[in-house]
């Protein structure tokens, strides 16, 4: 018996009073959530920004520019994901209501996941083309557009496999599934990566197999799973001009049809303000740590995985809470959690500098020389303006490309005389000599806090706890990590099922199709304006609006009558088709 039949099984699982064939589809249908879920990790989130910069980099620079906006690595890769985005928001609606009424939810879940997997494979050619950046991004972008496409139909196939009961226990078991293969599969692909040294050959195999990963597990839910049979609409033998006509003529009816369903209207607001912050939270996490808290990229690589092996747990947690105290407070939980996680994370804060080894610039009395050398410099980067001057305004005195530097006594108190000017970021120490003890740190480096309101919390955070307890930055981002994991599968599992709860099951793949329209199409609320407060303020102003906004989801939410939801739907049904 395999280790998910005996999950499945246990006679303490909500599941072990299914027959054996409702387990069997069930733990078929979370095998697509372990299937896909390897893409976002690996690729989307590990491995394909940072090979697609370097793709980018090599042939274009720093980019094109055009009208003065200049199109870097960055720009164009998320550019590139916010119009796969796009699109597939706008098509879910459409084929959602094709799905549901001729009876193609399966067919589709196949063709796109068909499309993301052989996509991603093809990423491993990329290095035999004339343009691998562009070969790269088009066909990343069409893998995108199929697991994101893919996802709207696996998700309306949930309330046609689970009973009403079990709706959170199904969507968390889902989600469990996916935290634990995506993390497994990221493992290999560390492992893997390190092995053979971040070789070109070893990044392509490694993105590739996720494709080979994904279908092959997929293939578990395709054979298994059945087309849900319910009474349709459309009548005879499909057509797809005649099904997409009628498929615009109900997206008219529907959004006429919406004022009907006020309580599913009112969550689906509630969810779309506080998915959109916690989706803006994941998505900047990783930049924020790196360019405020200056982690390293292991600590980075590492938290990724402590996520998905708490959230496995934690998805599941959820799902017993929810039987013990209902799934809108513990969803409500999990939400408050992920608004407190924002606010400790802008509380994060380096400790101060307090040894010469912790310095970016360490200088040691050359005693025989009578100099001092330049033992430990940062890798400064090629494209960011402030870096550039940096090493340009030095230039004289540092050559960051070379192995040795040794400067006089005059040189070095230039040196860190310059620490002083704009835009450095950096600090520097002196061990020996008659500089013996001297050190300069900028006022942006990451260990400066000001005396601005927001930092006072990052301030007292750092006095009375990570001060105290030695806790470096990348001890609080795997922190960060760990409560990451644990609220993450709550919010996104019973989101789902709670919205599986109140949809008529006869228009599933419609609803669910509005469900992902709404939440994509309103996602750039949350980036843009973590963007505008971040960079006329700072980071952390931006995080604590992800904050703000959060709590709002959850007060909306607690307006939310859920059994007055289902009610509806369940008498539309009835009425409509006569479905119990």
């Amino acid at each position: 018996m395999s280790l998910f039949s005996k999950i499945l099984k246990s006679s303490n699982s909500p599941l072990s009073k299914l027959s054996n064939a409702e387990r069997k589809i069930i733990r078929a249908w979370c095998m697509y959530d372990w299937a896909n879920s390897g893409f976002y990790t690996s690729v989307v989130v590990a491995i394909m920004p940072v090979y697609f910069v370097s793709l980018y980099k090599a042939e274009m620079g720093s980019g094109a520019v055009f009208w003065g906006f200049q199109f870097s690595a960055s720009v164009v890769w998320a550019l590139t994901g916010a119009l796969a985005t796009f699109i597939v928001a706008l098509s879910s609606p459409i084929f959602g209501i094709i799905a549901d009424r001729s009876g193609l939810k399966k067919k589709l879940l196949t063709i796109l996941c068909a499309t993301g997997s052989f996509c991603t494979l093809l990423l491993f050619l990329s290095a035999y083309t004339s343009t691998p950046w562009l070969f790269s991004l088009a066909f990343y972008f069409l893998a995108a557009i199929g697991f994101a496409g893919s996802n709207v139909f696996y998700n309306s196939l949930l309330p046609h496999i689970a009973p009403e009961d079990l709706l959170d226990d199904v969507s968390s078991r889902g989600y469990a599934y996916g935290y634990l293969g995506g993390g497994l599969l990221l493992l290999v692909h560390v492992i893997f990566l390190i092995f053979f040294d971040y070789s070109d050959i070893a990044i392509r195999s490694c993105i590739a197999s996720t494709g080979l990963w994904a279908f092959g597990w997929a293939i578990w839910t395709i054979l298994v799973v059945p087309e849900p049979k319910i009474e349709i609409q459309d009548s005879g033998k499909f057509k797809l001009f005649h099904s997409i006509s009628q498929a615009f003529k109900q997206l008219r009816k529907t959004a006429k049809e919406f004022k009907q369903f006020k309580t599913l209207l009112i969550f689906l607001l509630a969810f779309i303000i506080f998915n959109d912050a916690i989706q803006t939270a994941l998505g900047v996490a990783g930049a924020f740590g790196l360019d405020v808290l200056r982690i390293s990229a292991e600590t980075n690589i590492l938290t990724i995985l402590i996520v998905q092996f708490v959230a496995t747990p934690g998805a599941m947690f959820f799902a017993y809470l929810s039987k013990k105290i209902g799934t809108k407070k513990s969803l409500i939980t999990a939400v408050l959690g992920w608004g407190f996680i924002t606010i400790l994370a802008v509380g994060f804060a380096p400790l101060n500098l307090s040894t010469h080894t912790q310095y970016d610039y360490q200088l040691n009395y050359d005693k025989t020389k009578d100099n001092y050398e330049l033992t430990t410099k940062p890798t400064l980067s090629d494209t960011n303006k402030n870096e550039i001057e940096w090493a340009n305004l030095n230039i004289d005195l540092i050559d960051h490309n070379e192995d040795e530097n040794f400067l006089n006594e005059n040189q070095v108190s230039l040196f860190l005389d310059n620490f002083g000017l704009d835009g450095c970021r950096f600090s520097a120490s002196v061990l020996g000599g008659n500089l013996d003890n001297q050190s300069s740190i900028c006022d942006t480096h990451p260990t400066k806090l000001n005396e601005n309101f927001i930092d006072l919390w990052p301030r007292f955070l750092r006095m009375i706890i990570w001060a105290p307890l030695g806790f470096s930055q990348d001890i609080q981002f795997i922190i960060l990590g760990i409560g990451v994991g644990i609220v993450m599968g709550g919010s996104q599992a019973l989101g789902r099922s709670l919205f599986a709860y109140m949809v008529p099951k006869s228009r599933s793949g419609e609803f669910f199709g509005f469900f992902s329209f709404s939440w994509r199409a309103v996602s750039v609320i949350g980036p843009v304006t973590y963007a505008l407060l971040a960079g006329f303020f700072t980071p952390r102003t931006g995080i604590i609006s992800l904050a703000i906004q959060i709590f709002i989801g959850v007060i909306i939410l607690k307006y939310v009558n859920v059994e007055d939801g289902r009610k509806v739907a369940l008498e539309h049904d009835k009425d409509n088709y006569k479905l119990k």
